[in-house]
């Protein structure tokens, strides 16, 4: 006959079908653990991820706490002598797959200085179990082979602590909902990574289904085109780490001003980059998208202006660029081959900012826009005449802006 604890088991594992909040099934599951009788004070779950930016996700559920917090821990902020004097960091390092205390022996809590903080909080027993996932994978320099996966912590300050048959008990739930924690997560990391790679309307775009080739729309948006000036003679000259670490820094500068202020990078071309700036129809709309844009574009110089001097107090390269700023319509959406495809913007609009790219050294103009966008936009530039761009037959009337507000 089935018991509480296979109803409990079902349950998680109908959550997972379902991919439901993870905070709610983790509040539901131990409120279940508790009316079946085991005293959970206190759950903590970390999973080790794959992940540019992300090493390490961690929640933890505490009966005398409202809702479930949530820690997002940089790969840069894992190494192997920070994580290993913790019961998480011996799962992961040591391969550990199990691991059962008793806080009420000094024996047991002298092991962990966490040991020594939860038995001074209460807790007087403390079960943890550990699930890898999937193949062999490295996620962290840090971590050996294998360590992808995810630790659940149980702990209670019941006096009697945890009985050997709720150990087993909280063992056997603890797969289940190792599969919620998995598919919440994957499902959460798949949006970052999306995000992170496609850019973030582009990136949910796709994970909302709209991953066909030939899937597109055409959409209004403030273009912004930004080139490292040099970068050929720059990454002949300099060793590759050197001149790596210059493009990044060029980068961070530029597509993360574009970032900051709500812009959409698409695409890193070489040493350039197109981020746009959607924008509904309208005349207001269109003023918000080319404001966006050029605040973009000054806040890129004043970033720069900063790197680059701590790059020369550094003895480090320093970079140069330019940016183009247009208003139009670009064909937003997916190209490519059936087994390599591009979310991307593309159309006359994207290759006239290029182009319009291309005029800034010769007309001593770091940051030019078109006549559309200096129409549409509220801030005040400087009409340089008129050029007819490659691959255009109209001259367009040019407009610099200055980098700096007054």
């Amino acid at each position: 006959m089935p018991d509480v604890f296979d109803e409990i088991s079902d349950w998680l594992l109908e959550r997972s079908l379902q991919d439901l909040d993870l905070s709610d099934t983790v509040t539901g599951f131990c409120a279940r653990l508790m009316r079946a009788g085991i005293a959970v004070d206190r759950l903590r779950i970390g999973r080790v991820v794959l992940h540019p930016e992300i090493g390490l996700l961690d929640l933890t559920w505490a009966s005398d706490a409202p809702g479930v917090a949530w820690t997002v821990v940089r790969r840069d902020q894992i190494d192997a002598a920070a994580i290993s004097p913790t019961p998480f960091g011996e799962a992961m390092v040591q391969d550990l797959k199990k691991l059962v205390a008793d806080l009420r022996d000094p024996a047991d809590v002298a092991r962990y200085p966490i040991f020594e903080t939860l038995a001074a909080e209460g807790i007087t027993s403390y079960a943890l179990f550990r699930h890898r996932f999937g193949r062999d994978q490295t996620a962290l320099p840090a971590l050996p082979s294998g360590a992808i996966g995810t630790i659940l912590a149980f702990a209670t300050r019941r006096f009697s602590g945890f009985s050997q048959t709720e150990i087993a008990q909280l063992e056997r739930l603890s797969r289940p909902l190792a599969v919620c924690v998995r598919v919440a997560t994957e499902r959460y990391l798949a949006t970052e990574l999306l995000e992170t790679y496609l850019g973030r309307n582009s990136g949910r775009r796709v994970l909302n289904g709209q991953s066909t080739r030939g899937d597109w729309q055409q959409i209004e948006c403030a273009l912004f085109y930004s080139d490292m000036r040099s970068s050929t003679a720059l990454s002949q000259s300099l060793e590759a780490p050197v001149y790596l670490d210059l493009l990044n820094s060029y980068f961070d500068c530029t597509a993360q001003a574009a970032l900051d202020h709500g812009g959409e990078v698409l695409k890193y071309i070489g040493d350039g980059l197109l981020a746009i700036f959607p924008c509904a129809a309208g005349t207001d709309a269109r003023r918000h998208a080319c404001a966006s844009a050029l605040a973009a574009a000054r806040d890129a110089a004043q970033r720069a202006r900063s790197a680059n001097a701590d790059r020369d107090r550094a003895g480090a390269p320093t970079f140069d660029y330019a940016v183009a700023l247009h208003i139009g319509q670009v064909l937003y959406g997916n190209i490519g081959t059936r087994k390599r495809l591009d979310f991307t913007a593309t159309g006359p609009s994207v290759a006239l900012v290029s182009r319009l790219e291309g005029l800034s050294t010769e007309l001593g103009a770091p940051l030019l826009a078109s006549d559309a966008f200096a129409a549409a936009c509220p801030g005040a530039g400087h009409p340089i005449g008129t050029r007819t761009l490659r691959g255009f037959d109209a001259p367009m009337a040019l407009t610099a802006y200055d980098l700096t507000l007054d």
